[in-house]
């Protein structure tokens, strides 16, 4: 009788104890064309409804053709990452669904020119249709192959030749293989640009204080749009004050090469046909004035402050305050290229020195990243704001 009672109690208590939760393994296969993918890195992010990740990435690896992991709690679905032979390959699984690649198709073709000339020394970047790189060849002689990569997907080619970027789109299968693209020589005539688009001007500067107050930063920028049915490589000139030092430029956001002439710098810059980007140039200024052309004709024009307010800020005839929630001037009409403005501020703003560091000569610098980067912040807030009054 005691033994029987003693089961029940032990019977009992397995059943009302709870159970430790275990995390549910997911195989995955991988399949190649021509030779195995054993001992290749599969690196598995675990990813939750926001696309957020959840925890840490995990690596494995893959054995007899076939890899697994441990899902992961709050994970909705997993970005897998497979690496083999110098290319990656990508696949996105909901939670227990099982990831396979198969690896048995390419892409090769040519690259030619408008009169079926090969193009030499090309640079072949391939993307995913998830966006990640999946890897990059050159075309020395024009030609190239790739692969393996996998069956009926669509990637994108980005082709660099001549100072100019190209992007194709390849699905794999039929038209995959023994593809000729054929590139139109880029351009670099400048009346193939216009300035177009913006918000809610394509020709705006935005002007705050150096780091130690007494001077100026300045990001002018201006949208352009390549009406062109090719490529445009070259040059976008900015009209600058004559005692400027520029910093930099950037094309959309990409850091480029500039330079500076009498008053005149132009930005080194590559716009796909039919495409519009902004071009921006970055120059210091030691005093809190300045004066220079518009360098384009154009129908409005604005200029933002940082770090000032309006009360600060005196501006030649042909700018007046914007109705807008920062502080802001806009044109009084259409401006020509060659129509002069001016700006002065009027007095420091003593509440600039944000991040000086030992008061020597990097005190004067200007803080160029951080800086910038709320630059970036105060456009998209103040424009979008200033477009919708």
């Amino acid at each position: 009788m005691r033994k029987t009672v003693l089961g029940f109690v032990v019977l009992v208590s397995l059943l009302i104890v709870p159970a430790t939760a275990t995390a549910a393994s997911v195989s995955g296969t991988v399949t190649v064309d021509g030779g195995p993918a054993d001992g290749e890195t599969v690196t598995i992010a675990p990813l939750d409804p926001s696309n957020e990740l959840v925890g840490n990435e995990t690596e494995t690896t893959v054995e007899d053709g076939s890899f697994s992991y441990e899902s992961v709690e709050g994970a909705i679905t997993y970005f897998i990452e497979l690496e083999h032979q110098g290319t990656t390959h990508y696949a996105l699984v909901d939670d227990g669904e099982q990831p396979d690649f198969v690896l048995n198709d390419t892409i090769d073709g040519e690259l030619v020119d408008e009169n079926g000339t090969p193009i030499s020394n090309a640079t072949v970047t391939v993307t995913s249709q998830y966006g990640p790189t999946v890897t990059q060849t050159n075309a020395t002689d024009g030609s190239f192959t790739i692969g393996p990569v996998q069956p009926d997907r669509v990637y994108t080619l980005e082709i660099e030749a001549d100072g100019a970027t190209y992007e194709r789109a390849v699905s794999t299968g039929d038209d995959a293989a023994n593809t000729t693209f054929e590139l139109p020589t880029p351009t670099t005539d400048r009346d193939a640009l216009t300035l177009s688009g913006g918000q809610p001007v394509n020709h705006l500067l935005n002007v705050g204080p150096t780091q130690n107050g007494t001077g100026l930063f300045v990001v002018e920028t201006v949208s352009v749009k390549n009406g062109a049915d090719r490529p445009f490589a070259g040059d976008v000139s900015f009209a600058v004050p004559s005692d400027a030092e520029v910093v930099t430029g950037m094309v959309g956001d990409e850091r480029t090469s500039v330079s500076q002439t009498n008053g005149t710098t132009t930005v080194e810059t590559m716009i796909g046909p039919q495409e519009t980007t902004t071009v921006n140039v970055y120059y210091r200024l030691e005093d809190r004035a300045f004066e220079k052309p518009v360098g384009y004709d154009v129908e409005q024009f604005a200029i933002q402050f940082a770090e000032y307010d309006l009360t600060q800020v005196e501006v030649s005839d042909n700018l007046v305050e914007a109705d807008a929630p920062m502080p802001m001037v806009t044109s009084t009409g259409p401006l020509e290229a060659d129509d002069q403005i001016s700006v002065s501020i009027t007095e420091s703003n003593q509440s600039v020195a944000s991040d000086q560091t030992d008061g020597g000569s990097g005190a004067s610098e200007f803080p160029l990243g951080l800086v910038s980067a709320g630059f970036v912040a105060v456009i998209a807030i103040g424009l979008a704001a200033y477009r919708y009054l």
